[in-house]
């Protein structure tokens, strides 16, 4: 399913083109940025190409390229599970250009996408799923308001570290966002 343009002060968020594929394969041969992804494979052009053209017919995916204040495209984020009927979604993100890492552009996508999420699909909640290894991920979630809800320990085989690792199960409710 494709979104709405939603714009911040630094960054914008826009729908996935054919066009990125090439961007999105060089960032998953990159180890250092699919370490903590649960896809952690290499990919080809033709299964990039083929997963952005099916993300549009998916009602259960919102997927956004993150383009910051250059007009380069530096990462993707989104709904990665769209639960209508619970009012829920969860929530994904990578920035692959490591040079703009630590930029605070996680936090600003995070804002960008509850508000519409809240305000104007009225949903109830915003969630992820995510490696406490990851250390720099979780601080930057827990600063933008998702709260820790609980870990399942060793839940998940990293084939990049070769590990089994906790997960962080994190969340942000409706009426929490909307106090702030």
């Amino acid at each position: 399913m494709k979104g709405p343009i939603l714009k911040g002060p630094r960054i914008t968020l826009r729908p996935l083109k054919l066009s990125d594929a090439p961007n999105y394969v060089r960032w998953f041969s990159d180890k250092n940025v699919i370490k903590y992804l649960a896809l952690q494979e290499p990919i080809t052009l033709k299964e990039e190409c083929k997963y952005i053209k099916n993300l549009t017919r998916d009602k259960s995916h919102i997927n956004y390229a993150i383009i910051n204040e250059e007009k380069k495209h530096i990462g993707s984020a989104g709904f990665n599970g769209i639960n209508k009927k619970d009012k829920r979604a969860a929530f994904g993100i990578f920035i692959g250009e490591k040079d703009q890492w630590g930029k605070g552009y996680a936090g600003e996508c995070i804002k960008l996408l509850a508000n519409y999420l809240f305000k104007k699909l009225k949903f109830n909640r915003f969630e992820l799923e995510a490696s406490v290894a990851n250390t720099r991920g979780v601080k930057a979630y827990k600063k933008a308001g998702f709260v820790l809800e609980g870990v399942r320990r060793k839940w998940h085989f990293n084939k990049i570290t070769r590990k089994f690792e906790d997960v962080a199960f994190m969340g942000i409710l409706r009426e929490d966002w909307l106090k702030k």
